[in-house]
């Protein structure tokens, strides 16, 4: 499972086989297709691990904002919501994002991914509640993340800076939205 799930992020859908899931984890291939009926049973696994170990990065960063005071909270929420947005160092942004892409080449892991999406999402909801912008819908973070982490790839600039500033700027204009409503 997690042989075919690091060769989903590394190198897409089209990827997961058998012989090759067994081969990076050091098995036979009889004994993949044994534990797994079809190749679709294998990607749906290897999907749904790694929504969760996104979520589960994801909700590591609106627990630490739950143990902060509101006013810390919302002065770290640019960077919990980057901890919770984007990989670990360790992994290479722009193989990341170029995984997200493939992800459409199989419509078994897009339905995994789409599914998981609301853990990720009740993530960002609890770390804006923490830092008072609870109107702020979570899906807008994503997609100011991602958008500024593939600006960032394709203009060549460190991927966690631009979307730190875009991010920043856009928390900001939410934010004074926020409070000229309420």
């Amino acid at each position: 499972m997690v042989a075919a799930a690091i060769i989903l992020r590394e190198q897409g859908p089209s990827s997961v086989t058998y012989r090759h899931v067994a081969g990076k984890a050091g098995a036979a291939s009889s004994s993949v297709g044994y534990y797994f009926d079809s190749i679709d049973d294998l990607l749906r696994e290897a999907a749904e691990y790694n929504v969760r170990m996104w979520a589960r990065r994801a909700e590591k960063a609106a627990d630490a904002a739950e143990d902060l005071p509101r006013e810390e909270a919302r002065a770290q929420v640019v960077e919990l919501l980057l901890q919770a947005c984007l990989p670990e160092d360790l992994v290479v942004p722009v193989a990341h994002y170029e995984q997200l892409m493939t992800a459409a080449e199989s419509s078994v892991v897009t339905t995994a991914y789409r599914r998981g999406r609301e853990r990720l999402d009740d993530a960002i909801s609890r770390i804006l509640r923490c830092a008072g912008l609870s109107k702020v819908n979570p899906r807008i973070v994503a997609a100011v993340v991602d958008g500024a982490a593939v600006a960032g790839i394709s203009e060549g600039h460190p991927v966690r800076e631009a979307a730190h500033t875009m991010l920043s700027e856009a928390i900001g204009v939410m934010g004074e939205a926020q409070q000229d409503e309420g």
